[in-house]
């Protein structure tokens, strides 16, 4: 009788090993997707809505890097901080490609370079502007879909509105950007 109680534990045994290498490989492809859908939001954001966002700043007025990094973060409420790492390489390839102006506050010093939005710079930021609103709004839409799949339809006050394009209050240059 031992050795088959002993042959019974032992296919337990092996019935949970292989259960639990299954939830394993399981864990980690979620894991993975979860990385990889990370990366492709940064991607997007960094790519995609980082040079958008960036010309719309410059529109208004001269920034530095640091400053752009900063309002895009104060206009985002903390959610989105782009590091100084990703704008000032970005800030360069548009001063290349002529959308961009560099030049020092002071020459003689080079203590901050501001950038200034050149005409050629005013023309693909509408350019930007026009191919990503629709994405944009295709991409609130799928977010709608899902939010109300998942958890119900939510009340007006829980849903927070699609950005809206709204004039500039007297006084609030930071936030009013070039319509």
């Amino acid at each position: 009788m031992m050795a088959k109680e002993k042959d019974l534990l032992i296919a337990d045994w092996d019935a949970e090993e292989r259960r639990l290498q299954d939830e394993y490989r399981q864990r980690l492809a979620e894991l993975k997707a979860t990385r990889e859908t990370s990366e492709i939001v940064g991607q997007v954001l960094t790519r995609g809505l980082l040079p958008l966002y960036v010309l719309h700043l410059l529109a208004s007025r001269p920034h530095n890097g640091s400053e752009i990094c900063t309002s895009i973060g104060t206009r985002t409420e903390g959610a989105w901080q782009p590091s100084t790492g990703g704008i000032y390489p970005l800030l360069r390839k548009f001063e290349k490609q002529g959308l961009v102006e560099g030049n020092w506050e002071d020459p003689n010093k080079r203590t901050q370079r501001l950038y200034t939005l050149t005409s050629k710079g005013a023309a693909e930021l509408q350019s930007l502007r026009q191919g990503m609103k629709s994405k944009m709004q295709r991409a609130f839409r799928v977010f709608e879909i899902v939010l109300a799949d998942l958890f119900g339809p939510a009340a007006p006050q829980e849903t927070p509105a699609a950005p809206q394009e709204t004039p500039a209050k007297p006084g609030s240059e930071e936030r009013s950007g070039a319509q």
